[in-house]
């Protein structure tokens, strides 16, 4: 055991952030499971805080991303993940907010909704995973379903005329338009972060694999040995070559594109049409939608990138603070009422009431405060909160800070252990000291991770791991949560709500480390709920009462 030091404050993100501690349940050989590690490995790439990433899902196999991802998360109902990402949004726009839908999820009862978030070019992300069935109920054919495809619910073969998930993100406007696929992790990884790096709405369809009712849906044009002549991939600056031997591209022939060979019929390479995914006339990209094999190759990549068009959010923002400085903020009540209403009294007489019209605009902006009035209000609000929360004394005891339950319940000097010491040396060490979570140190004597007993039947016995050689870094939980001993014992909870975890490192006055676990923390609610004397946390705004 080495001596406890000082944290890190911020530690670099790693792909292993992202991934949380529980079972992903989708079909072996699912493609989306290739798509999950490529996000879990770009999001680290780009540098976002890992507390501001948000995936919002709908329904179906796809929509089950937000429990995979070690980030905020949101499984709405079906079809509407792009309304609740707007939501999110809007009331927090420093969020990096990414939805994951699917075929049947996003072009059938969620289209309307999606077609709305592309056109307000929303600065959200929307990755479309495209297996052309709907796999979660049982192999339904989708809104992309090729016709004639035959299915439960099409016996001999579907006759709906399939959607263009490209051709129908165009056609709303939208600013960024890529398509990639799960079988070439690299290529997504780079549609990813172009799709991160634009400013608005950005949709990528992914040609993704369903192993059980739809397998090799892409194989004509993913399959090692056909790809190289069956995909165009997309290069904005770059002429449209594709082929093996890279002598195949495409040209106009008026207004038709048309598929030539370098050398046939005095064909140069400059003939070919140069890509520009940067075109603001989107009837180049839209014609490239329609390009798919076996009549041409099927193009991925990055069909349109336009930049310059403002999002909604900013806009919204905008509007909202135009509108503050004209008019004031202005009541709910007033809003609701209208400039007149009826008003029934306790004797049920009903008059009529019109309140004063109130003039349209402010012709000066209101006065500088520096503050002032802000404080004196901020802080009324805060003595009226704590008057109504005396009446409760859980909610006292919420507000207090952890270090107090760190003192009466949590470890104040946790062992601690090298990363490179061996399991079985934890293993004792819980048993001779009964003790049931340790804590992880690096070479440099910082804390890199946790270790508790369920990781060790987790991750041990459960994978039948030799204790004498794997070291405690193969187990630890990685990065732990670290809240200062200030924090109050409320947020605690919910971290532990959130993270879905038992044990937390609490970073003391002196900088050392002390842990406390949701059972220490409910004894303590316990005792000060049960024992009400000082059950108001010293610097009570109502200590002079």
């Amino acid at each position: 055991m080495t001596p406890l030091a000082t944290v890190p404050s911020k530690p670099t993100q790693t792909a292993k952030d992202y991934v949380p501690d529980v079972d992903v349940r989708w079909c072996p050989g699912c493609g989306d499971y290739a798509i999950l590690s490529t996000i879990q490995k770009v999001f680290p790439t780009l540098g976002i805080p890992k507390e501001n990433f948000v995936i919002v899902s709908g329904i179906g196999c796809s929509s089950r991303f937000p429990y995979y991802m070690n980030t905020y998360g949101f499984h709405s109902i079906h079809g509407r993940a792009p309304t609740f990402a707007m939501g999110i949004k809007i009331a927090n726009p420093d969020l990096s907010v990414w939805v994951i839908t699917g075929d049947g999820d996003g072009l059938s009862i969620g289209a309307n909704h999606l077609m709305h978030l592309l056109r307000r070019n929303v600065d959200i992300k929307v990755l479309l995973f495209n297996n052309q069935i709907y796999g979660l109920t049982k192999g339904q054919y989708s809104p992309t379903s090729h016709i004639g495809h035959k299915t439960p619910t099409s016996p001999d073969g579907s006759i709906d005329h399939p959607i263009k998930p490209l051709s129908f993100a165009l056609s709303a406007e939208a600013s960024f338009v890529a398509r990639t696929l799960d079988s070439n992790p690299k290529h997504m990884a780079e549609v990813f972060k172009a799709a991160a790096r634009h400013r608005g709405t950005a949709f990528v369809e992914i040609m993704q694999n369903c192993v059980i009712y739809h397998d090799g849906a892409w194989t004509d044009v993913t399959d090692r040995s056909v790809r190289d002549d069956r995909l165009l991939h997309l290069e904005h600056g770059k002429p449209l070559i594709y082929g093996k031997n890279r002598n195949m591209g495409i040209r106009m022939e008026g207004t038709t594109p048309v598929i030539a060979k370098i050398g046939e019929n005095a064909v140069t390479e400059d003939q070919f049409l140069v890509h520009d995914q940067q075109d603001p006339n989107s009837a180049y990209s839209y014609m490239l939608t329609q390009m798919n094999y076996p009549d041409f190759p099927t193009p991925v990549g990055v069909f349109r990138a336009v930049e310059g068009r403002v999002p909604y959010t900013d806009l919204l923002i905008e509007q909202v603070k135009s509108t503050i400085q004209q008019r004031g903020r202005g009541r709910l009540g007033d809003l609701l009422r209208g400039p007149s209403y009826w008003e029934v009294d306790d004797n049920n007489q009903i008059s009529m009431k019109t309140d004063s019209p109130k003039p349209a605009a402010v012709t000066a902006p209101p006065a500088q405060t520096d503050g002032v009035e802000d404080e004196m209000r901020v802080m009324a609000e805060l003595t009226e909160a704590e008057r109504r929360v005396r009446k409760y004394p859980l909610l006292k005891v919420l507000g207090e800070p952890i270090g107090n339950a760190l003192e009466s319940r949590g470890t104040m000097n946790p062992l601690n252990f090298s990363v490179t010491d061996s399991v079985e040396q934890v293993i004792c060490a819980f048993k001779d000291n009964h003790v049931n979570c340790i804590l992880v140190l690096d070479e440099k004597d910082e804390m890199v991770g946790i270790v508790s007993e369920r990781d060790v039947v987790m991750k041990v016995a459960r994978k039948s791991m030799d204790r004498k050689s794997t070291p405690v870094e193969a187990i630890m939980t990685p990065n732990p949560v670290l809240l200062n001993d200030t924090a109050t014992i409320g947020l605690a909870f919910n971290k532990f709500s959130i993270g879905r975890f038992r044990h937390m490192p609490i970073r003391r006055q002196d900088n050392s480390v002390g842990l406390i676990s949701t059972t220490d923390l409910l004894f303590y609610l316990y005792d000060r709920v049960h024992d009400r004397k000082g059950s108001v946390p010293a610097g009570s705004l109502l200590d002079d009462e």
